[in-house]
């Protein structure tokens, strides 16, 4: 029986997260609205909150979760679970590291601009990683739990 909020077999932890994610995908596409609307103060405060939150999903329950399920996909590594988790991880921490870089790297710049050559493109590739991980996430959450 489910203990979460949407009725499957996950717990209120999983539960939870998946909408945090959600949020945090839209929080991180209000921030890009934000940058091309003008607004960089706007958007730098929204995409470090995504960034810093995001960490802390990883931290406290995504990691914890992915090695719970390490047996099970070490030993079946070709089951539609093992399939999806991989990728999931590998994305999601790479759309982190890079998160997390912007963010450092726009903090210590003083002049509150960009001023690095390629950030755009650098945020924009964030912002697909991060989308396509929340994807395979989703479809992760339903093979798992639905």
């Amino acid at each position: 029986m489910s203990t979460g909020i949407f009725g499957t077999r996950a717990g209120l932890v999983a539960d939870v997260n998946l909408t945090v994610q959600v949020i945090l995908l839209a929080l991180l596409s209000l921030g890009a609205l934000q940058a091309r609307r003008g607004r960089p103060d706007t958007h730098r405060w929204l995409m470090t909150a995504a960034v810093v939150a995001n960490a802390a999903a990883i931290i406290l329950v995504m990691n914890p979760s992915f090695f719970r399920a390490l047996p099970s996909t070490l030993r079946d590594p070709w089951s539609l679970r093992s399939t999806l988790i991989w990728p999931h991880m590998i994305i999601g921490a790479l759309a982190e590291l890079l998160g997390v870089y912007i963010v450092i790297r726009l903090r210590i710049e003083a002049s509150g601009t960009v001023n690095w050559r390629g950030a755009k493109t650098a945020m924009a590739v964030t912002w697909v990683l991060w989308a396509l991980a929340a994807v395979v996430g989703v479809g992760l959450y339903a093979v798992w739990y639905l």
